[in-house]
């Protein structure tokens, strides 16, 4: 068998369904991992969060999708929106301009959220780029855009990066972008939600939930909907990447496909997988990628039972998340099987 994907249809739902019962509406991020957006799509209500205008052809429903501006012109937002797309995101003045422009001499509707930015209280300052517009300049866009009559619904957007387990009170800080009187009827609350790995734990999930439910009644007081942006939280869970040891050397167990075309998170991020039946104590094994690169590392030091054989399956554990391909050494695209 070669290397694949295993996508499990009930556990995206089940973890969808645990977004919901928050009171939460559920804008799955489509870049985590496309083909759970289409089995969303499929079975629940969910809308979608997507940018550039190529993926647009995932979502068949248009109507569905919250489109993020970037750097975008008149000329492209004229053909999002003769698509069907009515449902925007912008996060700096110049994007917010154009929009505005368009919306002057057009007789579409839309709805509307402005990012706002929040303080980032991170150690890897410096490595992400920080969205949205200031606190006044959002506030004072709303009191703006208030009655402006193509926009259907307006709202405020914020973000926490991925696997968040920490800077979750979120009421506190919205209190100082809105007021009882902010005039809107959305808050997008982004992603964040974490999943658990090898080197990454969601035992902070059941806080994380209390927080959220704060958010819910906060804005339910001032007949505001919640919308959330969940991508790893539903993708991560819900697929199993299945490979076969090639070839083991020694400590080293060598698969049949890379990092590269199977878990660049275990680069970018960096995230490791867990692998089933790893123990807490015992002798460890490298698993290795099938490239000559000395990153292409799925787990330095992973404890096993037992010394893996050839032939054998290997099979890593949250393994949805960002699984995009590369191109690096001639590498294939693996294949995505869905199951019940």
């Amino acid at each position: 068998m070669s290397a694949r994907f295993v996508l499990s249809r009930s556990i995206a739902l089940e973890k969808y369904r645990k977004l919901r019962e928050l009171g939460l509406t559920v804008a799955y991020s489509v870049k985590t991992n496309p083909l759970v957006a289409e089995l969303l799509e499929r079975e629940t209500d969910a809308l979608f969060v997507m940018h550039p205008m190529e993926d647009l052809g995932l979502i068949r429903d248009p109507q569905r999708v919250w489109y993020y501006g970037q750097g975008w012109d008149v000329k492209e937002i004229d053909s999002l929106v003769s698509r069907g797309v009515t449902r925007f995101v912008v996060d700096n003045t110049a994007d917010l301009a154009a929009l505005e422009g368009f919306l002057g001499s057009s007789s579409h509707r839309i709805s509307l959220l402005l990012r706002a930015r929040f303080r980032e209280h991170s150690v890897f300052t410096g490595r992400h780029y920080v969205f949205g517009m200031d606190s006044a300049t959002v506030r004072r866009k709303i009191a703006e855009l208030q009655g402006h009559p193509a926009i259907e619904a307006l709202g405020v957007h914020v973000h926490r990066k991925s696997q968040n387990i920490s800077e979750w009170s979120l009421v506190e800080e919205l209190k100082g972008i809105l007021d009882d009187e902010a005039g809107i009827q959305l808050l997008n609350i982004g992603g964040g939600i974490p999943a658990r790995y090898a080197n990454s734990s969601d035992d902070a999930l059941e806080g994380i939930f209390r927080k959220l439910r704060e958010v819910v009644a906060f804005a339910k007081e001032r007949d505001i909907k919640v919308i959330a942006e969940p991508g790893r939280f539903i993708a991560a869970p819900s697929v199993v990447l299945e490979t076969t040891v090639k070839r083991v050397v020694g400590d080293t167990v060598i698969l049949d496909c890379s990092v590269y075309n199977s878990a660049m998170d275990s680069l970018i991020v960096p995230l490791k997988l867990a692998v089933d039946g790893e123990l807490s104590e015992g002798k460890a094994y490298t698993l290795k990628g099938c490239t000559p690169c000395s990153m292409d590392l799925f787990r330095y030091a992973v404890r096993l039972a037992r010394p893996p054989k050839e032939g054998e399956t290997i099979r890593f554990l949250n393994a949805g998340a960002y699984n995009f391909a590369s191109d690096f050494c001639g590498l294939r695209k693996l294949e995505t099987v869905i199951v019940g």
